[in-house]
């Protein structure tokens, strides 16, 4: 048996083949291996955790943006307020 590097594969599939891995995954028929319904299983999971990922670090971006907004915003009041 030929164990392929599941985050290498995940990582070059398209959305096509994604799309076509979760809809085997869900509907569970047409394995004859049960090594293959665990590989496409620790596929998913990999592509799951790397779009956490991803979806992690842009919210870590944004909220640093709005901490800097919030930090400029108190700069403009307190110098609306003791500026005059």
């Amino acid at each position: 048996m030929i164990v392929e590097s599941p985050q290498w594969i995940v990582s070059a599939m398209s959305k096509k083949d994604i799309q076509e891995l979760l809809d085997r995954v869900a509907d569970g028929t047409g394995y004859g291996d049960p090594d293959a319904r665990l590989n496409d299983e620790r596929k998913l999971q990999i592509f799951l955790a790397q779009e956490q990922s991803k979806v992690g670090i842009r919210l870590n971006w944004l909220t640093f943006f709005l901490v800097v907004v919030g930090l400029l915003n108190v700069a403009v009041l307190a110098f609306q307020v003791w500026g005059k």
